[in-house]
């Protein structure tokens, strides 16, 4: 029971301070007290469906994966190139080992050393900054083409 009132908390406190009007969230279980709490809230719509697989025609601000969820890498593809710029991960499964969520791009949040399992997030507005070197300003423009030799 601690267990899931723990990735409550953590849910209300990420829907909560994120700017989002959309909530996908794939579990079989009972949301029933995350979502009264996200009842004062701005979000407008939260969709609970029980397979990632029906959900490919349901964009959203942000994702939730619950840890009764099988998840795959095909699966976080999908979400990440087709649903949701925002996913948030819960898993138990020793098939998605932090090497293989790395991979994809998501970043460890937390895990619990009793239980095993393991929380991933992936932002897409923070996944990959912006560098100032990597822009055309001062490199590979033509009016700079006679001034510099290499």
């Amino acid at each position: 029971m601690k267990l899931a009132k723990d990735k409550e908390i953590i849910l209300i406190d990420i829907l909560s301070n994120e700017n989002l009007s959309k909530v996908v969230i794939a579990t079989n279980k009972d949301v029933s007290s995350l979502i009264k709490n996200l009842e004062n809230s701005d979000i407008e719509e939260v969709s609970i469906l029980p397979s990632i697989s029906k959900m490919v025609d349901k964009h959203s601000d942000i994702f939730v994966v619950m840890d009764d969820i099988e998840i795959s890498e095909v699966h976080i593809g999908t979400i990440k190139n087709l649903i949701s710029t925002k996913i948030i991960i819960f898993t138990k499964s020793i098939n998605m080992t932090d090497d293989v969520m790395f991979k994809m791009g998501l970043q460890k949040e937390l895990s619990g050393k009793e239980n095993s399992y393991r929380c991933y997030s992936y932002n897409l507005d923070t996944y990959n900054n912006k560098r100032s070197w990597n822009n055309p300003d001062g490199w590979a423009n033509p009016e700079n083409f006679n001034k510099f030799r290499w």
